[in-house]
């Protein structure tokens, strides 16, 4: 008896339907309608680059005003003059790993110097520097990659624009800075084989024998210089 009620119930159901099919038409469109209104996907306004994240930070006896926080490196980078004003460009350790750009370009560094004291806010942080030969660029004096900033407990907010170095002083914010230049890129180390090892120890030899000149210049690339600055300022790594 149960069935046969149920069934009757849904026999009366459709009839009513299609007597007001008009009404249900319209209700069926305007439920649809506001289904679309909730799913219909929002359009963001595109933003241009609203610039890069710079640290103040003491490294060695030089203040430094605007190191570059880099999200997307995996190295922190600075040129022979800088490791020369530093006085630490005849004690650089040999290099294990090459430089890798955005381009898929790659080069082999001078050297490393492990645990070089850098100093931010009222910390000192142990810093691996790897120095390579090129033009120092008062915009980039220092580029800090993801070990500093990991060390660091640094955060990266593009929507307030601002980074938080939590283990330095969570209270203290650093703003985003207007970028200087238009050039871009990735820096990555990958393993130097054998012979590129070979290469940083003429590298060395030369440095040995010139340190009265200041500074070397190598012979084997002169487009160097001008492909560094190219590429070492990144999105911001931060």
């Amino acid at each position: 008896m149960d069935s046969m009620s149920e069934a009757f119930d849904q026999m009366q159901m459709v009839k009513d339907v299609l007597a007001n099919s008009d009404k249900v038409s319209e209700v069926l469109q305007e439920s649809t309608h506001q289904f679309n209104l909730l799913t219909s996907p929002t359009f963001l306004p595109k933003v241009k680059d609203q610039g890069k994240f710079t640290l103040p930070c003491t490294l060695g006896h030089l203040e430094i005003d605007n190191a570059l926080v880099d999200s997307g490196a995996s190295i922190n980078l600075i040129s022979l003059s800088m490791a020369e004003k530093l006085g630490i460009a005849g004690a650089l350790q040999r290099p294990t790993t090459s430089i890798m750009f955005g381009d898929a370009t790659s080069k082999s560094p001078l050297g490393v110097f492990k645990n070089y004291h850098l100093k931010i806010g009222e910390c000192i942080i142990q810093t691996d520097l790897t120095v390579m030969e090129m033009e120092e660029e008062k915009d980039l004096p220092l580029l800090l990659g993801t070990p500093f900033l990991s060390t660091v407990g640094a955060s990266i907010d593009f929507h307030k624009q601002e980074v938080i170095l939590h283990k330095v002083n969570s209270l203290v914010s650093y703003r985003l800075q207007p970028r200087g230049s238009d050039f871009c890129a990735t820096i990555d180390s990958t393993t130097l084989s054998s012979k590129s090892h070979g290469a940083t120890k003429v590298v060395k030899e030369r440095l040995t024998k010139n340190q009265e000149l200041g500074r070397i210049r190598m012979r084997e690339d002169q487009g160097l210089r001008s492909h560094v600055l190219r590429g070492l300022e990144l999105r911001n790594h931060v």
